[in-house]
């Protein structure tokens, strides 16, 4: 039977397209995941095995190995400040790591702000949960303007390249915070079989877009005629650009963050279900041990199935043509720094309008198969595949939706109640290899890198996501009455 299963949910698993949603590695899987693994599929509430569970404060974010040698210098939140600060966002984002390897460039953060999951009886649980999330996503960006934002263009790091072909490129920044509630419930409790399904209703708020997207002839880096040979500059060709931004860079206030006239809003759901096999462990465990016997848990969600409206007051959407731009490196430093803003204030465009669309959620379908390989030991299967509407739309408004990179991801670990060791290894569609990443869950605190040799340097060309966090709970598990 084990045999059978394990083939049938490779086959299932494999014939699909994938895409891995923003999580935390190994705690997404895990059956004390809880708040955490909530976010990726909401039935994990149902049958809960916390009695409550708080998440005082959790940190992500996609960095490199120059992040470690910038400490106090650096943010891996730079998604998330880029609407709201121009302070030192061009130092900052260098110390980020793109998920995918060369194109398309992938950075993201995200705030898990204090919430709080609670049971209601044995098979019915809630959440609560607030969080903030930021993207940044840059499409055909050659690795030679990529390597002079990294070197600079005045330390001399920078090598001349002469008149290459570019084509089409977008630049795109998002973030937005959503409040959920998520209920879920436990409709079968067999000893061989046990099935929960939840859903979460979520409310976005805060929502801002800002982008970059044209088409340039050809690029050249040529040293500045001066008395300094260090010092080059980026020339384009025949640039034509559309630059926009749904609300102007400011600092965040909560009145405002909910101010439909400055940010955008919306709604999302979430919906899932899993169902477990098998109680192969139930006659070898203590009376109070209530850790999980089944054989194989399947398991399936839809995640941030929904959009965000802008209409905002003060909105702008810029278009121009060039047929010659100079960037220095204090140029660079105000795209750097200021996002499309900065870019329309050095290069001014030939028309104005407002901007006003509906952006869609990273939206996407989740499924997976894990595996109790024996007592405490899991493998865990899965694959997430981005969900596309049928619905169409313009292509300016389908280039702005929000999605995250194609991946599968084989996680092997360990765990119980109070701690748990993972190692995830996703295969992150167009990287050259594998990414194998490490999550430590001990008490309360947490530790998680999707991808270790990121944070290397001979592994500087992807990143990895990082996680931090910290929580408390209390266990729903019976008592040796004896």
């Amino acid at each position: 039977m084990k045999t059978s299963l394990l083939a049938t949910t490779l086959f299932i698993l494999t014939t699909l397209q994938c895409v891995v949603a923003q999580q935390i590695p190994g705690l997404q899987f895990s059956n004390y995941g809880g708040l955490y693994r909530s976010t990726y599929n909401p039935s994990v509430l149902g049958g809960p095995r916390h009695k409550f569970q708080i998440n005082v404060l959790t940190l992500g974010g996609s960095i490199k190995y120059r992040y470690f040698r910038f400490i106090g210098e650096n943010s891996f939140l730079y998604p998330i400040l880029a609407p709201h600060s121009t302070k030192e966002l061009y130092g900052r984002s260098r110390t980020m790591g793109s998920l995918t390897y060369k194109d398309p460039i992938f950075l993201t953060g995200e705030i898990r702000w204090p919430s709080v999951s609670f049971a209601l009886g044995k098979y019915h649980g809630v959440a609560v949960q607030l969080r903030t999330r930021g993207f940044v996503l840059g499409r055909n960006i050659p690795s030679a303007i990529d390597n002079l934002y990294m070197k600079r263009l005045d330390t001399g790091s920078t090598p001349p390249l002469s008149d290459e072909a570019w084509g089409d490129f977008s630049l795109v920044q998002q973030s937005f915070s959503d409040l959920s509630f998520s209920y879920g419930v436990q409709l079968l409790d067999m000893e061989g079989h046990k099935f929960r399904a939840g859903v979460t209703v979520k409310r976005v708020f805060g929502a801002r877009v800002a982008y970059l997207r044209g088409n340039a002839d050809r690029y050249s880096i040529n040293p500045v005629k001066s008395s300094d040979p260090d010092i080059s500059q980026l020339e384009i060709d025949n640039l034509t650009y559309e630059s926009g931004y749904s609300t102007p860079n400011r600092k965040a206030g909560v009145g405002n963050l909910f101010d439909s006239g400055k940010y955008g809003s919306g709604w999302g759901y979430d919906l899932g279900f899993s169902y477990e096999i098998g109680s192969v462990w139930k006659g070898r465990k203590e009376v109070y041990n209530d850790s999980p016997d089944y054989l194989v848990r399947l398991a399936g969600s839809l995640t941030d199935v929904g959009s965000v409206k802008y209409k905002t007051a003060d909105s702008r959407v810029v278009r121009g043509t060039h047929s010659d731009v100079v960037v220095g490196q204090t140029q660079l430093e105000t795209i750097s720094d200021r996002g499309p803003e900065g870019f329309m204030s050095l290069f001014p465009g030939d028309t104005s309008s407002a901007f006003a669309q509906k952006v869609k959620l990273p939206q996407a379908l989740n499924l997976e198969a894990d595996l109790q390989v024996f007592h405490g030991f899991f493998l865990n299967l899965s694959r997430t595949s981005r969900l596309k509407s049928s619905g169409g739309g313009s292509g300016g408004t389908n280039s702005l939706d929000m999605y995250v990179p194609n991946t599968f991801i084989i996680t092997p670990r360990f765990e119980d109640e109070d701690s748990g060791l993972s190692f995830p290894i996703s295969f992150i569609q167009g990287n050259n290899r594998p990414s194998i990443g490490l999550a430590g869950h001990f008490g309360p605190v947490f530790l998680g890198f999707s991808n270790v040799n990121g944070l290397m340097k001979s592994g500087g060309a992807r990143g990895s996501m990082m996680y931090i966090g910290f929580t408390a709970w209390k266990a729903a598990r019976k008592k040796d009455k004896d």
